[in-house]
């Protein structure tokens, strides 16, 4: 059999057993990624992120992946008195689509160990965005008993490609920035991101701006 003709067999083997295109999220189980945030201020450590992909099933044509995330201060005791559960599901094309109502339910439980409720809050990355593209914007609510809290994500664009160099490696990222409102009793922020997301990883930077002054910084240390 020649060269030319072997690879056109793989190639028919990898469709034929479902293959799909990468997204902008890790799916391969067990992997482990640690993140450092810290304060642009004074560089002081805000927390360590943990975050281990613990479930990965196939569901049709798209595969349906359970996240976990750990945070710890900088004395390492735990920051919250459980996990966050992030759910997300990846399609065959590689579009990354996120429940963020999951995610905000799992943080006011880990927070406070109530339990609250929320509708579907749907985030979308596509697989094959650029420079320029305008992403759809997010909003939805949760409920903890009478209260409401609210979640806005607007303006939401991709900047630019730019090759990142962290403590983890280096990395091939396209680079969203958008404006998040979170609003509620007790709690209100606006804030601007900016995120580096790299195929088959997820986000490997993700900083935030107040009043258009840099705050925080949350940086990739280790993939394993």
């Amino acid at each position: 059999m020649n060269i030319r003709r072997f690879c056109i067999l793989l190639l028919l083997v990898a469709v034929g057993s479902g293959a799909c295109a990468q997204g902008y999220f890790c799916v391969r189980k067990d992997a482990r990624l640690e993140y450092i945030r810290r304060t642009v201020k004074d560089g002081s450590i805000e927390w360590r992120h943990i975050m281990t992909v613990s479930d990965v099933r196939s569901s049709g044509t798209s595969s349906q992946v359970t996240a976990r995330s750990s945070f710890y201060k900088s004395n390492g005791k735990r920051l919250y008195g459980s996990d966050i559960t992030e759910r997300i599901s990846v399609d065959d094309e590689g579009n990354v689509s996120t429940d963020l109502g999951t995610v905000m339910v799992s943080f006011i439980k880990a927070r406070t160990g109530l339990n609250a409720s929320a509708g579907p809050i749907r985030s979308v990355l596509p697989a094959d965005m650029q420079s320029g593209d305008i992403l759809p914007p997010i909003s939805g609510s949760v409920k903890l008993g009478f209260l409401t809290y609210t979640l806005n994500v607007l303006d939401r664009k991709v900047l630019h490609e730019e090759t990142i160099t962290v403590p983890a490696g280096t990395f091939n990222c396209v680079v969203i920035e958008e404006r998040k409102q979170e609003s509620g009793p007790g709690h209100n922020r606006d804030v601007v991101n900016l995120t580096w997301y790299c195929k088959g990883i997820g986000y490997v930077r993700h900083d935030t701006y107040v009043n258009g002054v840099p705050d925080t910084s949350e940086i990739l240390e280790s993939i394993r």
